[in-house]
């Protein structure tokens, strides 16, 4: 079970619902389903002041990052041409993917080149178009333009599907820890 405290508020995940409480009369609390929790997260995210100097992946965080585990059964493939290279994920979110690449099979990759992701994970698999954002030392950092509409956080129901499942593993994995 993971559990957060933040000042007088306690968050417990249990691996199928999210309990918020007061740490000092935890009897007032509110427990939530993994719907309401994805419904949370929109509305929270929706509640960030909009400037209009940020775009669609700008420096602003337009969503959590989740760190992927090496046995989370996500599978990255890049695509540019004709060239294929498979990537390990470091962590996703519902706008990008920082992946790791073996050195000998290192990309030659420029800020802002776009490229395609294939996800694969349980037996599904999406492409998405994706504008490389950082390169450093061993990783780089893609952003999926698809995923922001009007400005605001909207991925595809695949890759939505992928970041929570990969959340609720790395929670259980704390949770173990």
């Amino acid at each position: 079970m993971a559990v957060i405290k933040l000042s007088d508020i306690q968050l417990v995940y249990d691996g199928d619902t999210l309990t918020i409480s007061s740490v000092k009369t935890p009897e007032k609390s509110v427990t939530l389903d993994a719907q309401s929790v994805e419904e949370l997260v929109d509305f929270v995210q929706g509640l960030a002041p909009v400037d209009e100097s940020d775009g669609p992946g700008s420096n602003r965080r337009e969503s959590f990052r989740v760190p992927v585990l090496d046995d989370s059964g996500l599978a990255v493939t890049l695509v540019k041409g004709n060239k294929r290279c498979e990537a390990k994920p470091a962590n996703i979110s519902m706008t990008g993917v920082f992946i790791k690449v073996p050195e000998k099979s290192q990309p030659d990759f420029k800020i802002s080149d776009e490229i395609f992701v294939e996800l694969t994970y349980q037996k599904s698999k999406i492409e998405l178009e994706a504008i490389v954002r950082r390169i450093e030392d061993g990783g780089i950092g893609l952003f999926f333009p698809v995923t922001i509409k009007s400005e605001h956080v909207n991925p595809p129901p695949l890759v939505r599907r992928i970041v929570m499942d990969l959340q609720r593993q790395w929670m259980l994995h704390t949770r173990d820890s």
